[in-house]
């Protein structure tokens, strides 16, 4: 995958890399500013050996088949990461997969408290597993307020205001967990530009992702919410 080598320092890396211009600053790419060119690099490199000639065994004799990513799945959790490949599998004229055959499938959650299930859910301790649910308050708080009329910076208010309760509540519980807030914004889903301060619902089809991240002492917690018609986007 990387026949130059690999070094975390940019300004080091060797070799060919994609990059999806003025999609990968904002939500995510603010505190992670190429994170996203290793992600549409590695991800074209995917699908591009996944096009491979098999050879099957059929009793004596064999037979050549090719195998073509038809279709490709990736979830709502990181939702800038899903459309930013929706956009390079369109502004490349992929055919394997084709963009519309990009498929964003909803999150899946723990049926008890709504987190969303992620690999790096294992490192919360067990008072930061109690408190891993904030985020997710938070961002639904701001989903009721936008539906109630709300302006955006009033409904990001509101996201915060539920993270400091929550802080106290941590507190007061007992729980030895440090949160800390990343960021929580409302951006258009087609341009990721962030919404401004006085935006409230539309009834123009506008889809609005709500998102946010939020560090559990070490451990980083993302979440978003889809604002309008979803299935625009998910399948």
């Amino acid at each position: 995958m990387y026949p130059s080598g690999i070094v975390q320092n940019v300004g080091e890396q060797k070799g060919t890399f994609v990059e999806v211009k003025g999609y990968g600053h904002q939500m995510e790419g603010g505190s992670r500013p190429t994170f996203f060119r290793g992600v549409a690099t590695v991800v074209t490199k995917l699908f591009n050996i996944i096009q491979v000639c098999l050879s099957i065994s059929f009793g004596i004799g064999s037979r050549l088949i090719f195998s073509q990513p038809d279709n490709t799945y990736f979830g709502q959790k990181d939702i800038q990461q899903a459309l930013l490949l929706k956009r390079l599998c369109r502004d490349l004229f992929l055919t394997f997969p084709e963009y519309q055959n990009l498929h964003i499938v909803p999150t899946a959650r723990d049926p008890t408290d709504g987190l969303a299930l992620s690999s790096r859910n294992i490192y919360l301790s067990s008072d930061g597993r109690k408190a891993a649910s904030t985020l997710r308050q938070a961002l639904l708080a701001a989903e009721t307020a936008w539906y109630t009329g709300l302006t955006a910076f009033e409904c990001l208010e509101r996201a915060m205001q539920i993270i400091e309760v929550r802080k106290v509540q941590a507190s007061s519980e007992g729980l030895n967990v440090e949160m800390r807030l990343d960021y929580i914004q409302m951006n258009d889903a087609d341009t990721f530009d962030l919404l401004e301060p006085s935006s409230q619902k539309s009834g123009d089809g506008r889809l609005v992702i709500l998102s946010g991240a939020l560090y559990l002492d070490k451990t980083r917690l993302i979440d978003n919410v889809l604002l309008g018609d979803s299935k625009k986007i998910l399948d």
